[in-house]
């Protein structure tokens, strides 16, 4: 169970038990509000990075559920996560009974792997599809999504509309200073169906700066983390999906043997994925030369090698998946022993192997202690 929180004048809100209800709004989000009462169906909130739109999410939810509504909760922001943990979505419902406690427990979780989505935006918008789903089968009267603050650009204009087409909502509440959202709403303007609302940015909102936003990540790591311990696991009986190359961890002999033999190399793995042949190679003490790779490439008639060392999997995050994809919490990859097919996790006191069916890896690396590590990019050829 996570405390759904947000700053406000640089304080954590972590409870619903204080009056969050006309009062603390400002004066324009207030007749918003009130439309939005009567609202059925989905309502997606969007705005830059620091706009207020967790906040006007938390506002509008105490509003609606004190007038006996049933809202769900959508957290798509994969940065900076309010419900869930960075790099995953998360839904969540919200009745009288949570208001009062305060506590918002998640309901269902999708890892995503990154804490941006501009690397993965078609399997993002997939994770938030299934997720969207989930929420159609639970007696909610409105649903809120709150969304990252990814707006700009070519990418997030073609994130956010496409997350509109595919979701249809009834309703965007835009928090927008000047015209910086209107590339997206004038797409929709003419659609009968959709209520777009233009509300401006809370003015109370602490600006983050991004090693503050860092900073937030790692906290929740920390905590997150806090009890685990390495624990083994098996590869050759639990699915291992990768994110990176699309690595099945299932070895072809024959791959391995032909670069033996041919290429005097000694690669612990091997996969042929489309046109690429992935490496995992001994910890060598020199690297082996261009011209083999080359070579290999030739061989195996692929566009590139990507060589990896053993070591490079330290420290990814991974999730714990269920047979249907949902994460039933996160881990950390210690080691990889390719010879033994053992992975060696990081993996908090709740898991256990009757938790999951499948480990995927994300891009996102971090230590036990919520410290984050750079992605840094394998050789390849």
């Amino acid at each position: 169970m996570l405390i759904f929180v947000e700053r406000v004048r640089g304080k954590e809100m972590v409870n619903f038990n204080n009056n969050y209800d006309e009062l603390a709004m400002p004066g324009d989000w207030i007749p918003i509000v009130q439309k939005l009462q009567s609202q059925d169906g989905t309502v997606i909130v969007l705005g830059k990075s620091d706009s207020g739109k967790t906040s006007l999410i938390k506002l509008l939810t105490y509003f609606l559920v004190k007038r006996n509504r049933n809202i769900g909760i959508i957290d798509l922001d994969i940065g900076q996560s309010t419900l869930g943990l960075p790099a995953t979505i998360a839904i969540s419902t919200v009745d009288k009974k949570k208001l009062k406690d305060g506590n918002i427990p998640i309901e269902h979780m999708l890892f995503i792997g990154m804490i941006s989505p501009a690397g993965c935006i078609d399997r993002f918008l997939d994770r938030i599809c299934k997720l969207y789903s989930i929420s159609q089968k639970k007696k909610i009267d409105t649903l809120i999504v709150d969304t990252t603050g990814l707006v700009m650009g070519s990418i997030g204009i073609y994130l956010k509309s496409s997350l509109i087409n595919r979701i249809n909502p009834a309703a965007l509440v835009a928090l927008q200073s000047a015209q910086e959202l209107e590339p997206i709403l004038s797409q929709f303007e003419s659609r009968p169906s959709l209520q777009i609302y233009r509300i401006k940015p809370c003015q109370n909102i602490v600006q983050r700066s991004w090693r503050d936003r860092k900073l937030r990540r790692e906290k929740q790591f920390c905590h997150y983390f806090r009890d685990s311990s390495a624990r083994e696991v098996d590869f050759t009986t639990t699915t291992i999906r990768d994110f990176n190359f699309g690595l099945s961890f299932c070895s072809d002999n024959d791959i391995v043997d032909t670069i033996k033999q041919k290429f005097a190399l000694e690669p612990v793995y091997a996969e042929k994925i489309q046109n690429t042949v992935v490496l995992i190679l001994q910890e060598p003490q020199s690297f082996p030369g261009k011209d083999i790779f080359i070579n290999i490439k030739k061989h195996f008639q692929v566009e590139q090698v990507i060589s990896i060392l053993p070591h490079w999997f330290q420290y990814f995050l991974i999730s714990f998946n269920t047979t249907d994809g949902f994460s039933n919490g996160l881990g950390i990859i210690k080691n990889i022993d390719f010879e033994k097919k053992k992975i060696t996790i990081y993996m908090p006191g709740s898991i256990s192997a009757e938790n999951f069916s499948e480990i995927e890896l994300g891009q996102v690396r971090v230590k036990p202690d919520g410290t984050e590590l750079p992605y840094n990019e394998p050789v390849k050829f």
